[in-house]
């Protein structure tokens, strides 16, 4: 590699080599070797294959191209700003027949809509309401203050708890949301943003008999790591549908040491 290229050059550089590399393996598997020679992939240094390889992985996940457009977006299509581990489990089931309460707005209701049977949304910041209504098609979006939400001023249109899932992203006092919601329904799975930093919150689900499995990872547009935690009912554990979808830099192999 130059050794003249600056920090910004070499990191855009191995970037597109990787990007490149990943994409052509993934769309003609099978070419590694003829790209290998076309783009010298593999005169780079062992640390330069791995960061390359990382920055692949965040460039099919829609990193850059959300900082980019300063919107959780991958492939110009609106996503939500959950951690990566919990976007794998999302879309690797079928939730096409269960409702979905959301507590806070944004892309990810636009997502929700194409993922889920029907979706109710809460928002309480008024300019937001009022973009993202104009973008929302089925979704019944309900524009409300914090204060009734942390009062439980709220109803909840869900005939099957079975297939109900609640997400709590509100920008307001979740705790308080969380009680009220535990006292109207028990949805068979609650998902809790940003779980690490809401100790006690995590705590009130569980003594509702829930048990909690955590997906640490990084987000779109975030350089720390997070928490999105998916809280299950004990009384409602159900086999969910596999999509069989992978992260995009999963190794795919015909694996005799699986066969029955």
């Amino acid at each position: 590699m130059n050794k003249n290229l600056n920090k910004d050059q070499l990191f855009n550089k191995i970037k597109k080599r990787h990007v490149d590399y990943v994409s052509e393996v993934i769309t003609n598997p099978g070419n590694e070797h003829k790209l290998d020679a076309n783009i010298n992939f593999k005169k780079m240094t062992k640390q330069g294959a791995i960061l390359g390889s990382l920055l692949s992985s965040l460039e099919l996940r829609g990193f850059f191209e959300s900082i980019e457009a300063e919107a959780t977006i991958r492939n110009g299509e609106p996503i939500p700003l959950l951690t990566y581990s919990f976007m794998d489990f999302l879309e690797n089931y079928d939730f096409s027949d269960f409702h979905l309460i959301e507590f806070g707005s944004g892309n990810s209701t636009l997502y929700f809509e194409k993922k889920f049977k029907s979706v109710t949304s809460f928002e309480t910041n008024s300019e937001w309401y009022k973009k993202i209504k104009n973008l929302i098609t089925t979704t019944k979006y309900v524009h409300i203050k914090s204060k009734e939400l942390e009062n439980g001023d709220f109803s909840l249109d869900i005939d099957n708890e079975n297939k109900s899932i609640v997400i709590i992203d509100a920008a307001c006092n979740r705790y308080k949301i969380t009680k009220h919601l535990l006292e109207k329904t028990k949805p068979a799975f609650i998902v809790l943003d940003s779980s690490e930093w809401y100790k006690n919150t995590s705590e009130l689900i569980l003594n509702y008999d829930y048990f909690e499995i955590p997906f640490w990872g990084y987000k779109n547009t975030e350089h720390w790591e997070s928490c999105t935690s998916l809280f299950v009912n004990i009384h409602d554990i159900k086999r969910l549908e596999k999509n069989n979808v992978t992260p995009p830099l999963s190794r795919k192999m015909n694996n005799i040491w699986d066969k029955p």
